[in-house]
């Protein structure tokens, strides 16, 4: 092929030096003579090479400089001569050494360095003296089939910065189509010696390619797209350019850092090329230079991309609330699902937690209680189960669910109801927590045995470690209609969602309604709230649905004087809107006390409804609810009496 030279220069290689050969040139600057009576040049010039790209080789003089011992004339002419070449011809050139035997490791590595190219060598050729990085090699086979490294004949060794790292970057669209006119070449690992490892199509042709499709999903990949199946781990980047060389395949692909950091990607071979597509930032992916694991999720059938990104949007989504909450989780945009007030967890504690679950392929929800010594709250568990029910629904990868302190018997019964391991920190014998120097985390199966040696740290292979006791494979659950789950599932201080499906699927959610028992429920009261706003809508009275959702969207009892003439089974209902993840304890309390009232109970047992409560009528929370309490008997006076009795015992509540 014919190759663009640079302008004439002392130094440079005239175009009679520059021998086209079968695969690609020939480049010296010994006399046109002695080239031609060299054997090594025609044996050179007639190896076949990989479809794709471009093969060069370099007389006595420029090898010598490769090879370090050669004076620095050699090392001039080749970099004259690799600087007027384009991008696009360097990004796919490789260089074959002039005598492949008796090239010990340490030599081949320091050719791809001093070239900033892939060299090639066969394996049988190489003489001892050290071990190749695998991170910097990509095999092939007798036929120069790409194929695992540690079975490959021959192998490319990549330099640790590439001449030409960011290929077609300042290429128009006329340029970029057409290098895609023809698939591009599988066998690209480029180290762009920033710490950035760049495989498959260069990050300006995944743009003109996939930039499109790619927008139109624009979110970081995480642990929950992942199949429910178990992923292949792959020795380095070379092997994930063969798991992935056949086209049709499509993948996801997780890689961990050595920092602990994971990045979720998709590997697409189609009738481009090979792409590994990052949809967080739009482009191709830029991997880490030294990950410590590398894991291939195939996914069967072929498909256009904008298809599979269809399906991803489609794809379940685990929604979160005002009790359940998504926190950052470091690089990449993974997040730790937080059961309670993200606030409870200290900045170190935090820490420690996002750096170990950076670094698993699963989802990681920590339950923030207060204390070590602070069992989850009922609506903890109330929301941690909701959770976990989103979680089955969805398929992938289960939890890995963390607790500080012991766990509970409703603990251990929601997390063996959804197969969900634990970690948590048991109290020691010797009683009390103090500094935690004597606590160590412990991880348990869903069946409550102990898995993993305990540890003083939460670290990333603990978590794995415990994370490898979870079922793998796709989890089922019994079928439940869609319009039900998706209103289950929707937070229900989120009031414009909520008033949408109502208004939507009302009467056929009400008839629905009896299948919440299919879902084998630990907790009863979960979805209390979600019927009682059924309920109360099914009343069509605009007073009392319009009381309902101020009570869900403000958490405020204002709304009460409004409906205290209309009986106490409403006020129950509204009642009921307070219990699940929500569980809102002091205005339950309240409200059932005066549904008590008004249905005309003794004041034992208005007493009663508030006592059973008190757990959530803290002493110095109490106030306001006695304030509110009071104002009501202005607005509704025929009713100031039980408003007074139910301040007082609020306030006398032990």
């Amino acid at each position: 092929m014919n190759l663009p030279l640079i302008a004439p220069h002392p130094n440079a290689v005239c175009i009679d030096h520059v021998l086209p050969t079968r695969a690609g040139a020939h480049v010296h600057t010994e006399p046109i003579s002695v080239r031609d009576e060299d054997p090594g040049v025609r044996r050179l010039a007639g190896l076949p090479g990989r479809d794709g790209h471009i093969y060069l080789s370099f007389g006595t003089e420029i090898d010598a400089a490769l090879d370090a011992s050669g004076g620095g004339r050699g090392k001039a002419v080749l970099y004259q001569f690799l600087r007027g070449l384009p991008a696009e011809v360097t990004d796919r050139a490789v260089v074959r050494p002039r005598e492949a035997g008796g090239l010990t490791p340490a030599g081949v590595v320091a050719r791809a360095d001093l070239a900033g190219l892939p060299v090639e060598v066969p394996r049988a050729a190489l003489a001892s003296g050290g071990a190749l990085d695998p991170g910097r090699l990509i095999g092939f086979d007798a036929a120069m089939r790409l194929t695992p490294v540690a079975d490959a004949e021959t192998v490319w060794v990549v330099p640790a910065r590439h001449w030409a790292p960011d290929a077609y970057a300042g290429a128009g669209p006329a340029a970029l189509a057409a290098a895609l006119r023809t698939p591009y070449p599988t066998a690209r690992l480029v180290l762009d010696g920033e710490g950035g490892v760049h495989l498959g199509l260069p990050a300006a042709l995944v743009t003109h390619a996939h930039g499109a499709a790619l927008a139109a999903l624009r979110r970081p990949l995480g642990p929950r797209d992942l199949p429910g199946t178990t992923g292949t781990t792959l020795g380095g980047y070379g092997d994930l350019l063969a798991a992935t060389a056949e086209p049709g395949t499509r993948a996801f692909v997780t890689v961990r850092a050595a920092a602990g950091a994971q990045l979720t990607v998709l590997a697409l071979h189609d009738r481009h090329g090979l792409s590994f597509l990052d949809p967080a930032t739009g482009t191709a992916a830029v991997f880490p230079a030294e990950p410590a694991a590398i894991t291939l999720f195939p996914v069967e059938g072929a498909a256009e991309l904008t298809d599979w990104l269809a399906e991803l949007r489609t794809a379940p989504v685990i929604n979160h609330s005002s009790t359940v909450h998504a926190v950052p989780a470091g690089a990449h945009g993974r997040t730790i699902d937080v059961v309670g007030s993200p606030g409870a967890l200290s900045e170190l504690f935090r820490a420690e937690l996002t750096a170990a679950a950076e670094g698993v392929d699963a989802p990681v929800v920590v339950v923030a209680t207060e204390k070590q010594s602070t069992a989850p709250s009922t609506g903890q568990l109330l929301g941690l189960e909701w959770l976990l029910l989103q979680h089955r629904f969805a398929g992938g990868a289960p939890p890995i669910v963390v607790i500080r302190g012991d766990t509970t018997p409703t603990v251990s019964d929601v997390l063996g109801r959804y197969g969900v391991p634990v970690v948590h920190q048991p109290r020691t014998t010797g009683g009390g927590f103090g500094l935690n120097l004597d606590n160590l985390w412990a991880g348990r199966d869903a069946a409550g045995n102990p898995v993993a040696a305990p540890v003083r740290a939460l670290t990333p292979d603990f978590l794995r470690a415990v994370g490898a006791t979870r079922p793998r494979a796709a989890r089922t659950a019994r079928p439940v209609d869609e319009r039900l789950r998706s209103f289950l599932f929707t937070p229900l201080e989120d009031v414009p969602a909520i008033r949408s499906a109502v208004a939507a699927h009302g009467s056929a959610l009400r008839t629905l309604l009896p299948r919440i028992s299919d879902l084998g429920l630990v907790q009863a009261d979960l979805f209390a709230g979600w019927e009682a706003i059924l309920r109360i809508e099914e009343r069509a009275d605009p007073v009392v649905t319009e009381a309902a959702y101020a009570s869900l969207g403000t958490g405020s009892l204002a709304f009460v004087p409004s409906v205290l003439d209309k009986g106490p089974d409403v006020l129950t209902d509204l009642a009921d809107l307070t219990k699940g993840p929500l569980d809102d304890g002091a205005r339950r309390a309240i409200l059932g006390a005066l549904a008590k009232g008004v249905g005309g109970a003794p004041l034992a047992e208005v007493r009663q409804e508030i006592y059973r409560h008190s757990v959530y009528l803290p002493e110095t929370g109490r106030t306001d609810l006695i304030r509110e309490l009071q104002g009501f008997a202005a607005r509704a006076p025929e009713h100031s009496a039980l408003f007074e009795q139910v301040a007082i015992y609020v306030e006398t509540c032990p």
